[in-house]
């Protein structure tokens, strides 16, 4: 009965990855709510990793209310990044489809810039939603930060990229690997991906707050 008891103790580690398991299960089911009209794609991918980092850093409280505070307060900034996200998402698919049609210079050049701006554009993407739900900056301000953060944090900007980079290269390497990434992702995955991604993001944001202050 003791040991039982030691178990089923609220600040046991059997309770606690119990409970971690159901906010990520109960944020996965917010996340994918609340982003079926897709225009609120961006508000979602920032409430939940708000959320996260709320539990990373122990100030747990309510997962469902943190999530949808969240939500409302970063809808505006994370909609206009999402929306301009995807419009250069667009764009550098179109070059990379056009770049073949040039002249072997002029192609080479425009390849190269793609694959600069496809970089950027990916920074952006894994720590943007994370850094507008921690802190408050103008879109400008928050694009550069980001980009200088990546640079500083090398490490964990790498790991985000290769990390990231092989969930996607793997979901289109077969029909089989695309449906087994769709159960998964359905089920939690978009949970459990972001938690990875917060984790190291976590260790960048701590760093740069201990040494701003």
């Amino acid at each position: 009965m003791n040991k039982m008891g030691k178990l089923l103790n609220i600040d046991s580690s059997v309770m606690r990855i119990m409970a971690l398991f159901a906010d990520l299960i109960i944020l996965n089911t917010l996340f994918i709510l609340t982003s079926l009209p897709v225009i609120t794609i961006g508000a979602s991918f920032c409430a939940l990793q708000t959320s996260l980092q709320k539990i990373l850093h122990q100030k747990r409280g309510s997962v469902v209310k943190n999530y949808f505070k969240s939500f409302k307060i970063n809808f505006k900034q994370a909609t206009i990044f999402f929306t301009t996200l995807s419009l250069l998402t667009f764009i550098l698919f179109c070059d990379f489809r056009l770049v073949g049609h040039l002249p072997l210079l002029l192609s080479f050049l425009m390849r190269t810039a793609a694959f600069i701006g496809t970089l950027i554009l990916a920074l952006l993407i894994v720590y943007g939603f994370s850094y507008i739900g921690r802190y408050k900056n103008s879109l400008k301000k928050t694009v550069y930060n980001i980009l200088l953060i990546s640079i500083q944090n090398w490490f964990q900007s790498l790991f985000l990229l290769i990390f990231n980079g092989f969930i996607i290269y793997f979901s289109f390497t077969s029909p089989y690997a695309l449906l087994t990434m769709i159960y998964f992702l359905t089920f939690g995955g978009f949970s459990v991906i972001n938690l990875v991604n917060s984790i190291m993001i976590k260790q960048v944001f701590d760093r740069i707050e201990r040494v701003t202050h």
